[in-house]
């Protein structure tokens, strides 16, 4: 069973984050470890290995970079992050000049937030646009284009989760 059916979920790549939550939950309540601890050993090791499949399918499908690298598999392509970002040499580029301006913006003094806060919205609308690209090319199937939009979504990721945990607490 795929975590998109586990969900009752279509195999797309927009999805309903609510109804995620909402099946989540439910399925929660159905197979937690706790409901079953009188049970016998076998019935609660079933019951934690689906456990476990409802945890990492909710962490996949709520993230749209795994969402989309699960998609991929699901269809058959499987993707090595490792080598994402130098099969794309064109975003190589454009994400050293991010990251170098991330690195300057930590070191000005006047006006931090500001700075701070533009950068995460150019950053937050790259993934946004990045998220838009491959749900339209999921939706016409042109799989290499999906994959050099996960570069960059992995990426922008990458740079938006390093720059909020050195920056976060600016005064």
């Amino acid at each position: 069973m795929d975590y998109f059916t586990l969900f009752k979920l279509p195999k797309q790549f927009n999805i309903n984050k609510d109804l995620l939550n909402k099946n989540f939950y439910k399925l929660q309540l159905k197979f937690h470890p706790d409901l079953f601890i009188n049970d016998s050993v076998s019935k609660k090791k079933q019951v934690l290995e689906k456990s476990i499949e409802i945890n990492n399918g909710y962490k996949i499908l709520e993230d749209s970079l795994s969402r989309s690298i699960y998609l991929l598999s699901l269809n058959g392509i499987k993707i090595n992050q490792e080598n994402l970002l130098s099969e794309n040499q064109c975003f190589l580029k454009k994400y050293f000049f991010l990251y170098e301006e991330m690195e300057i913006l930590k070191k000005k003094n006047n006006s931090k937030i500001n700075y701070f806060n533009d950068f995460l919205k150019k950053i937050e609308n790259e993934i946004k646009n990045c998220e838009n690209k491959i749900n339209n090319n999921f939706y016409n199937k042109h799989w290499n284009k999906i994959i050099d939009e996960i570069s960059q979504l992995f990426f922008l990721t990458k740079i938006k989760k390093k720059f909020k945990n050195d920056n976060f607490c600016l005064n």
